[in-house]
């Protein structure tokens, strides 16, 4: 069950995707922000090659709720080919709300990641899953009934970082990125350029060239970026 980032979004894709590192430097560049690491960090990193995913939200809230942790369970039988689960809130509870159990099931439907605002546990078991899931902390015990889920498809926020159902998230084994749809192909193309800059870069430094005349394609980039800034 694959989805490509061409088929998620309305907007041109890069062929290449650049990395987290480098659209979080552009999104800098311009004044913005939308990287979650931090808060966040990696409980399994996945594959080294960026991914492009769209963001499916679960807000989460303290107390059992009506329906407790079961609106999430149900979301985990749903198709969810190319998504990052997002799930906000869930640091109101000490206990772990992801472990192996719902990460077997999102990868069953397709999921490229989770990004979890609260804890996780079975980490040793997720290291041997493909899944690559970001999260505040590692817990033993369970969320037990005092969460639930408050929305679904709905907006949230992740340390000041906005994040709406369907916003396109970049993951890679250095960080998440999150992006707004209406300015993700230029900002991607930027992030693409400044990326294959900074190889260039390194390239030069092994080829034995001193740093300040190997940094010039890195910085004709960079200049470029700050003098378009938004």
């Amino acid at each position: 069950m694959t989805t490509s980032p061409a088929q998620l979004f309305s907007f041109p894709v890069p062929e290449r995707l650049p990395a987290t590192a480098a659209l979080a430097d552009v999104l800098q560049l311009h004044g913005r922000n939308g990287w979650l690491t931090p808060p966040l960090r990696p409980f399994q990193r996945g594959p080294a090659a960026p991914a492009l995913g769209a963001a499916r939200t679960i807000r989460m809230a303290p107390g059992p709720g009506s329906h407790g942790l079961g609106p999430l369970r149900a979301l985990l039988g749903e198709n969810l080919a190319g998504q990052v689960l997002v799930i906000a809130g869930a640091d109101c509870v000490p206990g772990a709300v992801w472990g192996e159990i719902l990460t077997t099931a999102a990868l069953a439907r397709g999921a490229v990641g989770a990004l979890v605002e609260g804890s996780v546990r079975d980490v040793t078991a997720l290291e041997n899953l493909s899944l690559r899931i970001w999260a505040s902390a590692e817990a033993t015990a369970g969320p037990s009934t005092e969460i639930h889920v408050a929305e679904i498809g709905g907006q949230v926020e992740i340390s000041g970082v906005s994040v709406a159902d369907g916003d396109p998230v970049l993951l890679d084994d250095g960080g998440v990125v999150v992006l707004r749809p209406e300015s993700a192909a230029g900002l991607l193309a930027d992030a693409a350029d400044y990326h294959q800059a900074e190889e260039q870069v390194l390239e030069a430094l092994v080829s034995g060239l001193r740093l300040p005349l190997a940094y010039a394609p890195k910085a004709q980039v960079v200049t470029r970026l700050r003098g378009r800034k938004a």
